[in-house]
């Protein structure tokens, strides 16, 4: 492992290549724009070319040297240049030489088209660990910022090191589709492995459902796990339960009946102060009470509970654990008024999420049930449609904005959006998405809810290529004391 002053490179390229010039590294970087002086820039192909396309911009950043995977004649650069065959095949061994193996870590990993964010947040706090991923790394609330939900294998491994560094042991990971597809947890092996289930998103980039899914096995099939827990109320959960009965430790949850479910849950009592739930297991029952919002938390319920009860705590440490829980940020999320109207903010940015959302939250609203969303540009677009059917179908009055329309024409998405609905004028287009959540908490009446879809924690909207200041929450909590 490297200490500060960093590794030699012949050390570190050790049985890879020969003839390897005699300098020190300090860090090792895939993108250009994370190198920094004393950098080695790992260059090999992406989905946006090769790496060697960004040699110049690397080097400008303070890359010493470069490893690739191509020929090419000539390698122009003013810094050494390594060819190593097969590159990205060694990745795990480069990532594990320079910052050290992750074997004395306790890794848990969550994958799944909804709720990584949420259980990775969850999880934490009840486990008195860190995470990686959408909301950031380190501690639940003292969390600084991260680059993508799982970040490329090197970044994963110096992520981890710092982590460690800092005196943390366990660590929970969100673990995106890309992430598996493109190995980038290569290496690594876990407590813990986590199914939330499977819905309809990122088919831009996967094709198919089925390779979707597929991607997402690659957590359970191609990583060593000590456990696994899988959310039987899925279909692929239960396909992907079957399929590694024979060679897995599989703990199972269902919010409904399923057959060999190790827990069930079902909700006592749900209103905007929290939630109370039975869990029934084989030998008894247990009740948990936590300040979360709604039937799609008791998914996150579950998969605490059985966390904590496989690592051999006992039912009050779990329920004291499980009441002290902090809710997450941008999901779920309850901003209310003193004019008896209340917002939810949730990142729902997908047909089974925001069916989910709508779903728990219209057991909560006395009055009127709003829905305001949009869709992502330069993403999936065979979801809009299907969005639009759910928010007209479940909610009472449907307002269309913008998310982060990105390339795309903001006014072409909401009509897509649209394209889904049986009444389509029915719903009301404001695309400036502060004066559409103003005008909906400004025309809310006592005792309705407003759910503000797609965001959730972000602080950005990207219009074009611009990115400009953006907070759901805080837009309400404006809207909401300018109403009162």
């Amino acid at each position: 492992m490297a200490g500060a002053e960093g590794m030699t490179l012949s050390d570190l390229l050790e049985g890879l290549a020969a003839a390897v010039p005699d300098l020190t590294v300090t860090d090792l970087c895939l993108d250009s724009r994370h190198c920094r002086a004393g950098s080695l820039f790992v260059a090999i192909g992406g989905d946006h070319g090769h790496g060697l396309d960004y040699l110049d911009q690397a080097v400008e950043a303070g890359a010493v040297a470069v490893v690739h995977d191509e020929h090419r004649s000539p390698v122009s650069s003013s810094v050494p240049t390594v060819l190593i065959p097969a590159l990205g095949e060694h990745l795990p061994m480069l990532a594990s030489r320079f910052f050290g193996m992750a074997e004395d870590m306790d890794l848990v990993a969550v994958t799944g088209t909804n709720g990584k964010t949420s259980v990775a947040w969850l999880l934490a706090q009840a486990l008195d660990a860190a995470m990686l991923g959408t909301l950031g790394v380190g501690r639940p609330g003292a969390e600084r910022a991260g680059t993508h939900t799982t970040p490329d294998i090197l970044s994963v491994y110096r992520e981890l090191a710092g982590l460690r560094a800092e005196g943390h042991r366990c660590v929970v990971l969100e673990a995106s589709s890309h992430a598996l597809d493109q190995q980038r947890l290569a290496g690594l092996s876990f407590t813990s492995v986590i199914f939330t289930g499977l819905g309809h998103d990122h088919l831009d980039y996967h094709v198919s459902l089925e390779a979707y899914f597929e991607a997402k096995s690659r957590l359970f099939t191609d990583y060593r796990s000590d456990r696994q827990i899988i959310n039987l109320d899925d279909p692929h959960g239960r396909a992907l339960a079957d399929k590694i009965a024979a060679t897995g430790s599989v703990l199972s949850y269902s919010l409904k009946d399923r057959p060999g479910a190790t827990a069930r849950l079902t909700a006592r009592r749900a209103d905007l102060s929290g939630i109370e739930a039975l869990v029934e297991l084989p030998e008894g029952q247990t009740v948990l009470s936590c300040p979360l919002i709604g039937r799609v938390n008791l998914h996150n319920l579950a998969i605490v509970y059985l966390e904590l009860r496989a690592r051999g705590l006992g039912s009050d440490d779990i329920q004291a654990r499980v009441a002290a829980l902090k809710p997450v940020p941008g999901r779920m999320q309850v901003v209310s008024g003193g004019a008896g109207i209340a917002a939810v903010i949730d990142y729902a940015h997908t047909p089974d999420a925001l069916e989910f959302v709508l779903t728990s939250l219209r057991e909560l609203s006395s009055g009127q049930l709003w829905c305001l969303f949009g869709c992502g540009g330069d993403r999936d677009k065979a979801k809009r449609p299907m969005m639009g059917r759910i928010a007209e179908s479940l909610s009472d009055r449907v307002i269309l904005t913008d998310d982060n329309p990105r390339g795309e024409d903001g006014t072409a998405i909401v009509r897509e959006i649209q394209g889904g609905m049986r009444h389509p004028e029915r719903s009301r287009v404001i695309r400036d998405r502060v004066q559409a959540i103003r005008t909906a908490l400004r025309e809310a009446q006592p005792g309705d809810l407003v759910l503000i879809a797609g965001k959730g924690h972000e602080t950005t909207q990207t219009i074009g290529s611009q990115v400009h200041r953006h907070s759901d929450a805080a837009v309400v909590r404006e809207s909401l004391v300018e109403a009162a």
